[in-house]
Order: structure tokens, then sequence, then C-alpha cells
């Protein structure tokens, strides 16, 4: 069994999941992987020499260390995430911060025709993430905003004043990207601050996924979600292919395996001018997860159905049966997020009148498999 040392401070509950991954193509490759801790008060040096020494380790991992670098013996195999340093010709691998700018443009168009993009100040990654977001929104016809605030990566609150004299600029409602979940967090109390709504005046998507960030947040926030899993598989691919003595390139991307929709970017509820549209949207809201059809939901209507169909789409831009499996569809979603659903049970919470009809229309929804699904986006 190979011993894999893997050098890095306590992940967050972001980054688990690359590590994770991390972690079972490892077990897959027998390897053992190893957790070892900075120490910022003791000669790193030495410690390190000693560990090596100690464990004598096949290769080497070093996790989101910043500032002065670590000795590690020649020519051992190694990867470097998401660091400042990295020794000559050792692989960096790297958020693509183009592709998150990118995928929160998309989640965020078609909200209107304002837009603005938040980042930090003399960050290259936070400037990768708005300029890919600013160059998707004006491709697509949209006026964006580019604010850069001077507030430290590890205390982004020092921006919260800054933000409330800036937000007073812009126009309402505008849609909101922030290169992180934190700076999402402080441009929504912000917003609060000057009694903007989130999300009728504001809405917004921050960067990372962090539940407890994102569910933290006043109101629910939307975010791009890394794609943590490829990470921690491509990390494993480059290690094994130093092993086998192959030369690897210079840097290694993982993207953004798509985004979380929660309240913070949720179109605000108008209420239908059609009352038999209202009747039947509060219908399918207290019926869906019973096995109720386009028919019953005709009937609360009390018209023919062509026009319960042209009313009904007039007033929501989707048909009823849309409507009723997107409802089923929301639902499901969260029952899987979640470790100790009932797998077997799921379909019939949702009011889905088979398993195959609910992979079937998951499909349809998300482009991927439930199982697939699943895997990226357990939370409880």
């Amino acid at each position: 069994m190979k011993t894999i040392l893997i050098y890095t401070y306590p992940p967050s509950a972001r980054y688990n999941e690359l590590f994770r991954s991390l972690v079972l193509e490892g077990r897959r490759r027998n390897w053992n992987c190893v957790f070892v801790e900075p120490h910022p008060d003791s000669d790193e040096t030495t410690r390190m020499a000693r560990l090596f020494a100690l464990l004598k380790p096949a290769a080497f991992v070093s996790g989101f260390i910043k500032g002065a670098p670590i000795a590690i013996p020649d020519g051992i195999p190694s990867v470097w995430i998401d660091c400042d340093w990295a020794p000559h010709g050792a692989p960096f691998l790297r958020h693509d911060n183009a592709a998150f700018g990118v995928a929160a443009a998309k989640a965020l168009l078609g909200s209107g025709t304002d837009f603005a993009a938040i980042g930090l100040h003399r960050h290259d990654w936070s400037s990768a993430r708005i300029g890919a977001f600013a160059r998707t929104i004006r491709a697509a016809g949209g006026h964006c905003r580019l604010i850069r605030l001077a507030a430290r990566v590890d205390n982004q609150f020092d921006a919260l004043e800054p933000l409330r004299e800036t937000l007073k600029k812009l126009p309402r409602p505008v849609s909101v990207f922030a290169v992180t979940d934190q700076l999402a967090q402080v441009t929504m109390m912000a917003a609060a601050s000057l009694g903007w709504k989130c999300p009728g005046d504001i809405r917004l998507v921050g960067v990372d996924d962090d539940e407890v960030i994102c569910m933290g947040a006043p109101v629910a926030l939307s975010s791009v979600r890394p794609d943590w899993a490829y990470g921690g598989r491509l990390a494993a691919e480059v290690l094994e292919m130093q092993m086998r003595g192959e030369k690897p390139k210079r840097t290694y991307v993982y993207g953004a395996a798509g985004v979380t929709r929660r309240a913070s970017t949720r179109e605000p509820y108008h209420r239908p001018k059609d009352a038999r549209v209202e009747r039947a949207l509060a219908f399918i809201a207290a019926e869906y997860a019973s096995p109720i059809a386009v028919p019953d939901v005709v009937a609360v209507m009390d018209c023919s159905r062509r026009l319960a169909e042209l009313r009904f789409r007039e007033e929501t831009g989707l048909g009823i049966q849309e409507t009723l499996e997107k409802a089923r569809m929301d639902r499901a979603l969260v029952l899987l997020r979640r470790r100790d659903a009932d797998i077997a049970a799921i379909p019939s919470m949702c009011g889905f009148r088979t398993a195959g009809a609910l992979r079937a229309a998951f499909r349809r929804h998300t482009g991927m498999s439930m199982t697939e699904w699943r895997a990226n986006n357990l939370f409880v």
C-alpha cells in the first residue's frame, strides 16, 4: 500500500468534497492517504523532513497553502491544489475561475438587463470571475458594472460599508454576482440595510455553494457549485501519472458543476390576473404529491381544457403539465439531498406514479441520472 501525504489546513465544508473524492480515488488505487496540518509556529522544513523520513510517502499533495513554500524531496510526485507556489515543474490544480463567472451569468440572464459583478481588489482569481461574468452578460445584450472592493479575503465583512454606498448607485432591480459566498452574504446584508428586498430588488449568486453560509444568509443564497468531485479525481490521476514516470502538465483546472438555486434568485411571486389560474396554482401547490393529472387541474379551473391551457400559459409561461412536473421535481431534489432518504419512497412522496416516471423526469430536468446528481449534492 502506497502512502500519500496530504499537507493542508483542516478543509472547510466546501473543500471537504474535493478531499473526499481524492481519498475515494486513493482507496480504489490501494493508497493510504495521511493528512498533516501545517504548524505555523514550528520549523516546517525540519518537521516535514522528519515526516518524509518516517512515512516514506510515494506522493505528496499540498492543499490551499498560501505564503511561504515548504521543501519536499526532489523527484517525489506531487500536486499543488490552489496554492501560491509549487516546485519547478510540479503541477498546479486550480479552479477554472472564468467558468464560475460564466455559470453565474447564465443563472441570472433573463432576469432583466441590469447586472453587477462584485469582486476583491488585487486578486487575479477574482478578476477572472467577474471578467468572464461581464463578458457573458454583455454578449447577451445586458449592462454590467464591475465593482472591486479593497477587502481581505479572510474578512470580507470589511466591505459592508463600502458596499452600502456602492449599491445606492445601482438601478433596481439588479442582478448581482459576488465572487464568494461570504461576499454575497455581505452584499445581501448591505442591501437589507438600505431597505432592499431580495430577490425583488436584488438577485444574488455567490461561489462555493457553502451550505453553512448559503443557508445561514437572511435569504437562502444561490451559488455556483465548483466541481469538487472532478477536482479530487483529477488530483489522483495527476499523481498516478507521475508515479508511472510520465511528465505532467504545469496546470490542471476543475470548473463548475452547476448552480444551486435558492431563494436569492427566485422570481418574485406575481398574483395571476385570472382567478382560474390562481386556483389552479394553489391546487397544484397543495396536491402535487398526490397522483393528480392535468384533467384534475382543468376541473378546478372550471373551463375547457383548451382555454385552461391557454390562460395558464399566458399567466405563468408554462403549461399545466410542466408546472406539475416542476413542483414534483423541486420536492424530489430536496429529498434526494438527504443522506437518510428512502429512495424507493421518493416517487410516491412527490406524486410520480412510478420510479421510471421520476427517472425520466429527472434526466429531462438535470441532464443526469439521480445517482450521478446525488453523488455531488448530499448535505444532510
